[in-house]
């Protein structure tokens, strides 16, 4: 299966973005699960069944309203615990802790949870826990050299470097993929994105921890190839 997705997602992009779901909402997006998401065989197949049931997502909006709602510079992040592997799992029985941002007015956070619900899908339909924390999301600005027209060669991706955190909760640290990163020698990006709606890219996880309740797990799983970076838009 992981096979058939890696040939249909191709090189480097994962682009879900659906022009027919286009409501004026736009951010930023951040993930990382407990197994590499660009990887080849070598490394997916030791994992798959065994680990990456375990993810942070975290949104941040730039422009625009849910609903009605104007949501700008607010930020709102799921913790998921799913049935096993991504991709292998049954979405519906995952379960979830929501983290809302605690600068947001109750309407804005009803807004944000509601939003979480819509680009997680039914891996955030069973929500254990909704937290508020103070939270910031970034993606840096990433301008092209020819570094990075070597790396592109050999077919890595790039990525901003980005960061996320949810105090005393959640953090995620990434930086872009570089030569380094090839293990296998035939790396794809291996899996889709949690979230729907989403145009990114593969990362270097350097942080990724979750470190609340709600879960009967937390997880703390830095250095391996395990983020997707990039933008949101409904």
């Amino acid at each position: 299966m992981r096979n058939t997705l890696a040939a249909s997602l191709g090189a480097v992009l994962v682009f879900t973005l659906s022009a027919a779901h286009a409501a004026g909402i736009e951010g930023e997006y951040l993930e990382a699960r407990t197994a590499d998401v660009f990887t080849g065989p070598c490394i997916s197949n030791a994992e798959v069944f065994t680990t990456g049931d375990q993810a942070v997502m975290a949104w941040k909006v730039t422009k625009g309203t849910w609903k009605g709602t104007d949501l700008k510079g607010l930020c709102v992040a799921a913790a998921v615990r799913g049935t096993t592997t991504f991709s292998q799992d049954r979405p519906d029985q995952a379960q979830a802790v929501v983290i809302v941002d605690d600068k947001a007015t109750p309407a804005q956070r009803e807004a944000l949870v509601a939003m979480s619900h819509e680009l997680g899908g039914a891996r955030l339909s069973r929500v254990a826990e909704v937290k508020t924390a103070r939270m910031t999301l970034k993606l840096e600005a990433h301008a092209t050299t020819e570094a990075d027209a070597a790396h592109s060669a050999h077919g890595m991706p790039q990525s901003p470097r980005a960061s996320f955190w949810a105090a005393n909760l959640a953090q995620i640290v990434t930086r872009p993929l570089d030569d380094g990163d090839h293990f296998c020698g035939n790396e794809v990006v291996a899996y889709s994105p949690l979230s729907s709606s989403v145009k990114v890219s593969p990362a270097y996880t350097l942080g990724h921890q979750f470190k609340g309740e709600g879960l009967d797990s937390r997880w703390d799983d830095p250095n391996c190839r395990s983020s997707f970076v990039g933008r949101f838009a409904l």
